[in-house]
């Protein structure tokens, strides 16, 4: 069993962050070699104007982790792909500077891109990535504790999804579509990046629809693990998610990248609890868990700016502008990249039959 760490950590004090950070990677026993290349993969969705602390991974989360490098001499590099302006993102956020400070940006979608492939994908046996993946020593990957409106839980291999440079995202989610091949695609994608070490930014999470427009939920804790499916498996338990209901996670442990559904807890007794709101709750408690990829978007009218982000990032062109979001529903593949890039959180997640009432009254 792979050992995963929980280490208790109030906020995102500097001093208390890097003592967090230092404390987990001690109890799992990562300690990279002197002057190792090392690339640093944080959760950037995106710069949004709310609850931002709740969606990407925090910075003073991503300085500990480099503060922890310098300390071995690393070349350090900091690196990861938004589905739109990840240059932009990374200033907003200042990545961008912390970067310069410790080492490299690295924006993946300006990258030379090299073919990587795995015979034991089952949906994209082969894709370009940044060929950098190929020149490093170790991968740190750094998601966020968070529920998620498509695959339920986002953690540690969710985040690895995120080496698709740029828009090919989108394509992928048209190629694999809805909940349980969007999973396997997503593993697809891991199996091809596996990163040496994962650690989890639980400090504030974010529960609900996920991955941006949920809630921040205060959980105070950091998880490590050397392997990203034993510590998703840790953070469904800890926010009462049954993790054998998680397709990703079932689809690792089916293709041998996770041996079983324990691992080896330390840092901690016991596992803490901190019930967070499920993507669909009512759903959930009915254990209907495979209804919620049949849901809709409902555009919010009083919070959407007309934009047109979500316009141009639905992989299927199912968004028009007249002059708000108009949703072609028999196109919609349900994959939420329209939610999840919205920087206003105006696309909601709705039961078709909310929908069918929705634009009933303004038919009416």
């Amino acid at each position: 069993m792979e050992k995963v760490a929980v280490v208790k950590c109030s906020d995102y004090d500097e001093k208390k962050v890097f003592d967090a950070v230092k404390k987990s990677f001690e109890l799992i026993g990562f300690s990279p070699k002197e002057s190792a290349k090392v690339l640093i993969k944080p959760n950037i969705v995106g710069g949004y104007p709310k609850n931002q602390e709740a969606i990407t991974t925090h910075l003073s989360v991503i300085r500990g982790v480099c503060e922890f490098l310098r300390q071995k001499n690393c070349e350090i590099l900091i690196g990861d792909s938004s589905f739109v302006n990840t240059s932009q993102h990374m200033k907003t956020l200042g990545i961008d500077k912390l970067a310069e400070e410790y080492g490299k940006l690295v924006i993946f979608e300006k990258e030379k891109l090299l073919e990587f492939k795995d015979e034991n994908s089952e949906f994209v046996e082969s894709v370009k990535l940044p060929g950098l993946f190929r020149e490093i020593d170790y991968i740190i990957n750094l998601p966020k504790l968070k529920t998620h409106v498509l695959t339920l839980f986002s953690g540690a291999v969710k985040n690895m999804y995120g080496c698709i440079p740029g828009g090919m995202k989108q394509v992928y989610h048209n190629t694999a579509r809805g909940y349980e091949n969007f999973s396997r695609l997503v593993v697809d994608i891991f199996q091809k990046v596996i990163p040496s070490v994962n650690l989890m930014d639980g400090i504030i999470g974010m529960e609900g629809p996920g991955s941006t427009a949920g809630e921040p939920k205060k959980a105070g804790i950091l998880l490590a693990s050397k392997n990203a499916f034993a510590l998703d498996i840790a953070g469904c338990k800890i926010i009462s998610i049954n993790p054998e209901e998680v397709a990703m996670l079932k689809e690792g442990i089916k293709r041998n990248l996770y041996s079983e559904w324990k691992f080896d807890l330390v840092g901690v007794e016991k596992l803490p609890e901190i019930k967070f709101k499920k993507p669909h709750e009512k759903e959930m408690q009915e254990g209907l868990a495979k209804v919620f990829p049949e849901r809709d978007v409902l555009v919010n009218r009083e919070k959407c700016i007309k934009c047109g982000i979500c316009t141009k990032r639905c992989p299927v062109n199912a968004i028009t502008m007249n002059p708000y979001p108009m949703i072609d529903y028999k196109k919609c593949i349900r994959c939420f990249c329209c939610a999840e890039v919205c920087p206003q959180h105006a696309m909601e997640i709705q039961s078709p039959q909310s929908i069918m009432g929705d634009n009933k009254k303004e038919d009416d």
